[in-house]
């Protein structure tokens, strides 16, 4: 016998009923006044129920709600936060276009964005990390923008895990059962009332699915979920948890959130013009457009292969290649080949795409990039390591040349900015902050007083160590503990101290421990009876990360074993909601990572909107960010490839910055109150952040560096009816067929018979065979590289053809720079389209 779930809506009086709406839709767990409006009605379960608006009205007496009702001055604000809800949806969005004309976003503008994760909201667990968090606050600033984004991802059960440590000081894991009818989540319905789903088919099964939507401002994000009636066992449970470990399990969420999506866009009725794939987890979305334009729209694999590539836009966010995404080639093959072969496209001549040379894995990944015209990196940094991994997919082509942008990661400044930093903002700044990225808004930053500045973050600060005490006060109590032992911890840290955060996933590259390098001299830095420091640690290990684990350990064991638990503290279950607490009131964010290791990281960011300084290897967006007046860099490990070494150097650096400096500024209050030159710094903390690192800056960005040049391309294949792809696919077949017959040679060039000075000129000839083809079809270049970056591509012009099918082409050079300098000649294909996505196509001189 099965009990049949019903939902039953809660009772809520007529004049609230905007209330219930609100509930419903993201935009009130992010705009202060909505915010406010909540804590209003019940303050103590408002914060018990984490925030969650829909719980909250679910679980509010109704006779408290029926006192709202006739309570005028709730009503006031009701209506102000409902007239403000509905001028902010009705915002348009715009660009400037290419003649600086303004142009409102239209429906044919859509983009579809694609991730394995969302933390939009500590009540919503869909998220482990930052990867999520930055799509959370990708999804938000869109709607802010009135850019049209539709999102897709995955609806887990279980979500990510909640952490507890054990009387070991061991971390534990536990996985809660999402109940999304207490969440704002609602199935999406057809015209009848009746849950969308659909079917689809995962290997050898049968996968029934359905849709889900969170309402995001302006913003529609739906989920797929498999956890129904209609599924077997197996089935339903792939949409149990969050990167689960099972290899099998993963390539079917994968698949689920790639192909699920794509046929999910369609019952949906969506158009999107561009698709953006946030990480590698979604590739396999490509195979799903492959089927619908190769069977429906009846194109060839290279014609939709090159209108794939050019409506993708491809995000990675990963700085290790084993931390990318990726499968035995065998194992891959098996939950692919039916679909590649109904396409009458060999299984080996598909699965090439997400090859390395000499590898049997399969990375998803690789295929992202081989099918995105537009892929970045998210730091400048990053850009470089990026390149670098993925080098060898670029065939030919110089390190300078590889097609892998960066666009620096930023934040949502109104999820991560504190209440009270946000009237001050509102005061001097003005509300165009929060639909604009204007740079010149936040020099008004500098007009702010300082003892205004001084006065909000003593205020977070005092609510962080009692938020901090409260979470350990009821965590001691569910466990029985002492009175004696409830009363000790009761009251530790000091809103006095120079308190500072290490909050971010327990990963060994993160090196949590770096700064418990030396524990005695560390203890002496804490204990300092003048200049006192305090440390709060968070963050999670992967629960099969046994060295991440150690590493939680080793913190409680070293805060227990030097009778340091006042001063030292690890904050169970790190979330949004605890980072926010975190970012908005302690006064130093560490971060530690081994250099080239953090892709961009955003924590940093939203600690420094808030004021607070950072103290970080250069590593992520730091080295972008950091400008000698807004915090500090860790850099005296740099020099070293020795571990040991660079652990030694840099905790050292640590220490001698908080004993000789850092403690220094923090507790100088001559002729004040407050620190003045502390305050000083962060002012030029949140001006540089804010201005530099705001989430409206990153979508800028992708608009017009991807979203909007695939947009233009698009336009033009379309009403050309695809003549370009069609020219494309004919000069490949030519260029294919004769390709390794061609070669350059000789050369004969000035760089090699004199000296060249800056400014002067060198002539280069080149002599090449192109077997008969006609030589508009081949493009010969030089390539002259005259720093690491920077580099000119030259075309050489056709002269003569001599009787053996040999032709002359020349070219000057006009040489920058001094000193060792580099050039190579190349031949391509002339079809900038055709170069750009076959960098095989692509023979050197010099090679």
């Amino acid at each position: 016998m099965r009990l049949k779930d019903i939902y039953i809506k809660p009772k809520i009086p007529k004049k609230l009923e905007k209330l219930f709406e609100l509930s419903y839709n993201v935009w009130t767990t992010w705009d202060k006044d909505a915010v406010n409006l909540f804590l209003r009605i019940d303050p103590n379960l408002f914060r018990k129920l984490n925030f969650n608006p829909v719980e909250f009205l679910h679980k509010i007496e109704y006779e408290k709600l029926q006192k709202l009702a006739e309570d005028k001055g709730f009503l006031y604000e009701l209506k102000n936060v409902w007239d403000k809800f509905s001028q902010y949806k009705k915002y348009r969005g715009y660009y400037m276009d290419k003649n600086d004309n303004k142009i409102y976003f239209d429906k044919g503008d859509l983009i579809a964005y694609f991730s394995m994760e969302y933390g939009l909201h500590e009540s919503l667990p869909l998220y482990s990390g930052g990867l999520g968090v930055l799509a959370g606050d990708f999804i938000k600033s869109a709607s802010d923008m009135g850019m049209p984004i539709v999102g897709f991802g995955l609806l887990y059960k279980y979500g990510y895990l909640n952490q507890y440590i054990n009387e070991e000081g061991y971390q534990e894991e536990e996985y809660v059962e999402n109940r999304w009818y207490l969440k704002p989540i609602k199935e999406v319905r057809d015209k009848e009332n009746k849950p969308i789903t659909f079917e689809m088919k995962i290997k050898n099964y049968k996968v029934n699915v359905k849709l889900w939507k969170i309402e995001v401002g302006k913003i529609p994000l739906y989920f797929l979920d498999t956890d129904i009636a209609t599924n077997s066992e197996y089935v339903k449970s792939i949409t149990d948890y969050l990167y689960v470990a099972d290899r099998d399990k993963r390539i079917e969420q994968e698949i689920l959130l790639g192909q699920g999506a794509i046929q999910a866009i369609k019952i949906l009725n969506i158009e999107p013009k561009i698709y953006h794939l946030n990480e590698g987890h979604s590739a396999f979305l490509i195979i799903e457009r492959l089927k619908k334009m190769m069977m429906e729209d009846k194109l060839s694999y290279e014609a939709t292969k090159q209108i794939i590539r050019e409506s993708t836009v491809f995000t990675t966010h990963t700085p290790v290649i084993e931390g990318n995404e990726h499968f035995d080639k065998d194992k891959i093959t098996t939950y692919i080949k039916d679909d590649i072969e109904k396409l009458e496209i060999k299984i080996d001549t598909f699965l090439v795409n997400g090859l390395i040379e000499n590898s049997t894995k399969f990375w998803l990944p690789a295929l992202a990039l081989k099918f995105s015209k537009y892929s970045n990196a998210v730091s400048k940094l990053h850009q470089e390591v990026s390149k670098k991994m993925w080098k060898e997919i670029y065939g030919e082509l110089d390190y300078s040349e590889i097609p892998i942008d960066y666009i620096t990661n930023g934040v949502h400044i109104q999820s991560w900015l504190s209440n009270e930093m946000a009237r001050i903002f509102d005061r001097y700044i003005g509300p165009d902050y929060l639909h604009m990225a204007d740079k010149s808004l936040w020099e008004q930053i500098e007009d702010i007083p300082d003892d205004e500045i001084w006065a909000v973050h003593k205020t977070r600060k005092e609510h962080l160590i009692s938020f901090i005490r409260n979470r350990i006060v009821d965590k001691l109590e569910a466990r029985g503990a002492p009175s004696t032992k409830i009363s000790e911890l009761s009251n530790i840290l000091n809103p006095e101290y120079l308190t500072i955060a290490f909050a971010r996933r327990f990963a060994t590259y993160k090196r949590a421990n770096l700064i418990l390098h030396d524990k005695e001299r560390l203890k002496k830095i804490l204990t300092n009876g003048k200049k006192p420091v305090q440390l709060i640690f968070a963050g999670k290990a992967h629960s099969a990360d046994k060295m991440g684990k150690e590493l939680i350990k080793e913190i409680i064991d070293f805060a227990k074993e030097y009778d340091l638990e006042d001063k030292v503290v690890f904050l169970e279950n790190y979330d949004i909601n605890v980072a926010r607490h975190l970012v908005q009131g302690v006064d130093v964010w560490l971060n530690t990572p081994l250099k080239h290791m953090e892709a961009s990281g955003t924590s940093g960011m939203k600690a420094g909107i808030n004021g607070v300084l950072n103290l970080s290897v250069l590593d992520g967006w730091w080295p972008e960010g950091y400008n000698g007046e807004n915090g500090w860099a860790i850099t005296a490990g740099e020099r070293y490839q020795n571990i040991d070494m660079k652990n030694e150097t840099e905790a050292n650096q640590i220490y001698s910055l908080l004993e000789e400096e850092i403690t220094e500024i923090y507790y100088d209050k001559t002729g004040a109150y407050y620190p003045k030159n502390w305050v000083k710094k962060m002012k030029k903390s949140i001006y540089s952040i804010c201005k530099d690192f705001n989430m409206h800056r990153m979508l800028d960005e992708y608009f017009y560096k991807s979203y909007y040049p695939a947009m233009s391309q698009i336009d033009l294949l379309e009403e050309s009816n695809h003549k370009e792809i069609d020219e494309y696919v004919k000069q490949k077949d030519i260029i294919k067929e004769k390709w390794s017959k061609l070669y350059i040679k000789f050369i004969d060039s000035e760089f090699e018979k004199k000296d060249v000075s800056t400014g002067e000129n060198a002539k280069i000839d080149a002599y090449v065979y192109l077997d008969n083809i006609d030589p508009s079809l081949i493009s010969v270049e030089i390539f002259y590289k005259y720093d690491e970056n920077g580099y000119k591509v030259i075309d050489m012009e056709f002269l003569e053809k001599y009787e053996d099918s040999i032709l002359k082409f020349t070219a000057d050079v006009e040489v920058k720079g001094y000193g060792l300098e580099q050039y190579n000649v190349r031949i391509r294909p002339s079809h900038d389209m055709l170069f750009e996505s076959n960098p095989e196509f692509v023979k050197w001189y010099f090679e």
